[in-house]
């Protein structure tokens, strides 16, 4: 399946909610913003925030979209303020649409955006070391497995412990 990268628009907000309650099943265990109930007003939020953080260059969030429009989820660089080299990637998919390839093809498409820049080396995915779905995607990708470090993630239950996977740049 071809997946179409773009931030997201305020007309994306009913599908983004309906997308997030469809898929409590697979993303609450892992994120903590999916909810019951998670509302339109709640995405148009998350949009704004997106919209900011890449106009201040803190982040680039992006929605993950079908050739046909249908939303399938997101994923996005968040940029690291103290260490200029590093940067990270996180993705979710709509229950509907696991096991199509779009979590591993959004991760390449952000390394790639990521390696357009210089000054980073370094791209992270950290997973929540239960969370075998993710961390199978970082692998797919071939991110290193660097080990696990409890509380880089925090879960409903409190500090997690934590896969930690990096790609390198080569040069």
């Amino acid at each position: 399946m071809q997946v179409l990268y773009r931030p997201y628009r305020h007309d994306d907000a009913i599908e983004f909610a309906q997308a997030v309650n469809a898929s409590l099943d697979t993303l609450r265990p892992w994120l903590l913003w999916a909810h019951e109930g998670f509302s339109p007003a709640e995405a148009r939020r998350w949009f704004a925030a997106t919209h900011m953080l890449r106009e201040t260059g803190e982040a680039n969030e992006l929605g993950l979209f079908a050739g046909d429009g249908r939303l399938l989820g997101g994923a996005g660089l968040r940029y690291s303020s103290d260490q200029k080299n590093l940067c990270s990637i996180g993705y979710w998919v709509r229950s509907s649409e696991q096991r199509q390839g779009i979590a591993s093809q959004a991760v390449r498409y952000l390394l790639d955006l990521a390696w357009q820049d210089q000054e980073k080396d370094t791209v992270e995915i950290l997973a929540v070391a239960e969370n075998m779905t993710s961390r199978r995607v970082a692998e797919k990708c071939g991110a290193a497995f660097m080990g696990i470090k409890h509380g880089l993630i925090v879960l409903d239950s409190g500090p997690a412990d934590t896969a930690i996977y990096r790609f390198h740049r080569t040069r």
